[in-house]
């Protein structure tokens, strides 16, 4: 019966990593033939935490990990948090505090990341260039 109950599962999970893949592409396809490229960029202006993954993968792809880790340091961490968001459920164990612990920590390293690359990096250099077309930027400028 358990082992019923787990390819159940394994297929219900596999149809959610695709159904998301299938967002993400779709989603990424609309905002690159919009020009759009981030919503968060675009409507704001500054870029997001995640900002430089698409082009971390792209580099990735291409065998160039300096350049990946370049446009932005965690994009290795993008699978792992699919695995464990869709296969288990996101729980990296069954210890309540420790799962909790272990999302405060890796919120807290994305965005210590994040507080870094904008220290270093902002507003001139891409990825963490700032969006002078964006809308807030066009409502408010002088």
């Amino acid at each position: 019966m358990e082992q019923k109950e787990a390819k159940r599962d394994f297929k219900k999970n596999i149809g959610i990593l695709l159904g998301v893949c299938s967002i993400i592409a779709f989603g990424t396809f609309i905002f690159y033939v919009s020009d759009i490229r981030c919503l968060f960029k675009y409507t704001i202006g500054l870029p997001c935490p995640g900002c430089g993954l698409t082009r971390a993968w792209l580099s990735f792809f291409r065998m160039d990990l300096k350049e990946a880790l370049g446009w932005h340091p965690l994009f290795w961490l993008v699978p792992i948090l699919l695995i464990i968001g869709i296969f288990w459920n996101g729980r990296v164990c069954k210890n309540n505090t420790i799962n909790r612990w272990f999302w405060i920590v890796l919120v807290g390293v994305i965005f210590g990341v994040y507080s870094i690359r904008m220290a270093t990096l902002f507003p001139y250099k891409e990825p963490m260039d700032y969006n002078k077309q964006s809308i807030l930027y066009q409502w408010t400028k002088p």
